[in-house]
């Protein structure tokens, strides 16, 4: 992975990826402070939140790259200590930012993590974007779909790679594109934060936590069509449990785990809405299309754009299954609304 080298500090060199995801964290923290000091006198909370969530995730993100792709590193101490080479995986940001979440509240210093979250998303997902945007300074999150028209070869669409022999090949610029799909993800949570956050619920209803999961929701779908597009998606290889890599090898982390995120949001928006309204007859087609939207994903888009290649068919397919999926859940999340507040 070649890294682009911004400037060296006391002999020590300052990447320019590291320095627009340093740039992302701070934005990110700032964003949650001001956001959560709209409804609490304290911001302790959120700086508890930052310092933990940035240990936890950076532990977590390197840990679960180096699991699944140990040959790149020289050993477990090697990986989470030295980090001019090798990669991360995001779910492990969001399992950290959660744990981190979760002892904020042991700690008395947050209500519920619900609201703690609520306000971390809007940021979480700039700093995603920031993320994504500092793969412009190395080789990491390409595509393996070669852009060959002339005018779509620079970006948001494509991006030059020289191989050794000097010969140039064009890529979509998967970074890039997540960029602005997370961005405009910030933008969503943001209002959703400002305007719809603080809706009346139904007696049974989740009266927090509905940002994050929305960010989480949105963040999931993104990630399921993006990362199936890159060539260096971190793949399931399970190295104690080698019997499953028959069926895993072909899937990346990141898209597992949008999908059971998913699962776990329409688990309990469904719980709150039985508690709500009781059992609706609208509950048992929105878990059937919500499988039928796994399949489409799943079968129509992942595992025939391997085995065919068929790139704007397949990802066609992906997309419409996720903008489905999504619209079944925020059915869901409707039904918990007040009605005087649903609208």
């Amino acid at each position: 992975m070649n890294n682009l080298i911004l400037l060296e500090l006391f002999g020590y060199p300052i990447y320019a990826s590291a320095a627009v995801i340093t740039l992302g964290i701070l934005l990110c923290v700032l964003m949650t402070l001001v956001l959560y000091r709209k409804h609490h006198r304290s911001g302790a909370a959120v700086l508890c939140l930052a310092v933990l969530g940035f240990i936890f995730g950076v532990l977590f993100s390197r840990l679960f790259h180096w699991y699944f792709n140990a040959e790149t590193y020289s050993s477990l101490p090697g990986a989470l200590t030295d980090y001019s080479h090798g990669s991360f995986c995001l779910p492990g940001m969001l399992l950290g930012l959660w744990l981190a979440a979760w002892i904020c509240r042991r700690l008395n210093l947050t209500e519920t993590m619900g609201e703690l979250l609520d306000a971390a998303a809007p940021g979480v997902a700039l700093l995603i974007a920031f993320i994504r945007l500092s793969a412009l300074f190395n080789t990491t999150c390409r595509s393996r779909i070669l852009v060959k028209t002339t005018w779509l070869q620079f970006l948001p669409f494509a991006t030059g790679l020289s191989d050794s022999a000097g010969n140039v090949s064009y890529r979509m610029a998967t970074f890039f594109i997540e960029f602005l799909l997370m961005l405009a993800v910030t933008g969503m949570v943001l209002h959703f934060f400002n305007d719809k956050n603080w809706r009346r619920m139904k007696r049974g209803g989740p009266h927090t936590g509905n940002t994050a999961r929305l960010f989480v929701l949105l963040y999931a779908a993104v990630e399921i069509v993006m990362d199936s597009t890159r060539y260096d998606s971190p793949l399931m290889h399970f190295r104690v449990i080698s019997v499953l890599n028959q069926y895993s090898a072909f899937i990346s982390l990141a898209q597992v785990f949008a999908a059971f995120t998913a699962l776990g949001i329409l688990i309990h928006l469904t719980r709150c809405s039985v508690r709500s309204n009781g059992f609706r007859w609208y509950i048992i087609p929105i878990w059937l299309g919500f499988f039928a939207c796994l399949f489409v994903i799943g079968k129509l888009g992942e595992y025939n754009v391997q085995r065919y290649a068929d790139y704007l068919r397949c990802y066609a397919f992906m997309s419409a299954g996720c903008i489905a999926m999504i619209a079944l859940i925020w059915q869901l999340y409707r039904s918990c609304v007040s009605p005087r507040d649903l609208y």
